[in-house]
């Protein structure tokens, strides 16, 4: 069997990595919300909120307009480095859940948005603030969207629900607008 070859297949440092898939993201809403319907799904694979993944979620959502979005979100580690800080969690439309089993340490982070547009990244085990990262692209490949289908949808059914954020209500903007000290993160100091 001939496995064909990736979009676009890159090692970049950290730090440019949270902005490129911030853009691949908001890139990735904005077709969405041109198509037929104006709606669709993003679901998420991560190794905790505080990955660069997460981070350029929360902001592409601040940046491209409302969209009538289903997220679902699946987190191995739950633990914040700084509770300060705003997170993807603080967001109540987004359902989480928990999937701690170490079996799966070895899987990739993944992101589909909407019906074609998928980033796969480093593996969980992986700390990515501490490492250069790996990263596939995938635009309007509808064939690589299933198999990312398939694969989140099985990770979903074996992971726990995660009950929301005690104080949590805040949109995407408030979120990226940073700490304020009448908003729920506040308290956390």
């Amino acid at each position: 069997m001939r496995i064909s070859s990736p979009s676009r297949l890159m090692t970049v440092s950290r730090t440019d990595k949270e902005t490129r898939l911030k853009d691949f993201i908001a890139e990735s809403l904005t077709a969405l919300a041109e198509g037929p319907g104006g709606n669709g799904s993003v679901t998420m694979m991560v190794r905790s909120v505080d990955s660069p993944t997460a981070r350029a979620l929360s902001a592409a959502l601040a940046e491209v307009p409302l969209l009538p979005l289903d997220i679902r979100v699946i987190v191995a580690d739950t633990r914040v480095e700084d509770a300060t800080l705003p997170s993807l969690r603080d967001i109540t439309s987004i359902e989480f859940r928990l999937l701690n089993d170490p079996r799966f340490g070895a899987s990739h982070e993944q992101l589909v948005v909407g019906r074609t547009h998928v980033w796969i990244g480093d593996c969980m085990r992986r700390d990515p603030n501490k490492r250069d990262a790996f990263e596939l692209y995938h635009k309007a490949d509808p064939v690589v969207r299933k198999c990312a289908a398939v694969s989140f949808e099985k990770l979903w059914s074996r992971a726990k629900p995660l009950l929301p954020l005690k104080g949590a209500g805040l949109s995407p903007e408030i979120i990226a607008a940073g700490n304020n000290p009448d908003l729920p993160w506040s308290h956390r100091q």
